[in-house]
């Protein structure tokens, strides 16, 4: 089974690259373009996604409340990070840190798998 992905980006052109790229490598994509979309997904769906790959500014919501929201929703996700800053989860409650990681943006698609299998591992 596919692992599933969900792909939260308001910048569509990259939101539809990503989202292509990983599904020619066989991966279950949900892409969303707001924070509300995504944790409709997960609520509906709490253990579809092993990992979220989420921008922190989205046009709805601000991106540290959708990935508080995220990690308390569905236990089992991890969240990757996609920034153009860097980001630490030191402000995050301590079980869920393990469960967090980040990438710099921009970023080339080969490094988004590298870091999502790093945060599976």
């Amino acid at each position: 089974m596919p692992q599933s992905i969900l792909l939260v980006d308001d910048e569509r052109p990259l939101l539809a690259l990503l989202a292509t790229f990983l599904q020619r490598r066989g991966y279950d994509v949900a892409p969303c373009d707001t924070g509300q979309a995504a944790l409709d997904l997960c609520r509906e769906n709490p253990g579809r996604f092993q990992i979220a790959v989420l921008d922190l500014k989205l046009p709805d919501l601000p991106g540290d409340e959708v990935l508080i929201r995220l990690l308390e929703t569905s236990p089992s996700i991890r969240v990757l990070i996609s920034s153009g800053s860097a980001w630490t989860s030191d402000h995050l409650p301590p079980e869920f840190r393990p469960r967090t990681a980040s990438i710099l943006k921009p970023f080339m698609p080969k490094s988004l798998i590298d870091a999502m299998d790093t945060l599976l591992a």
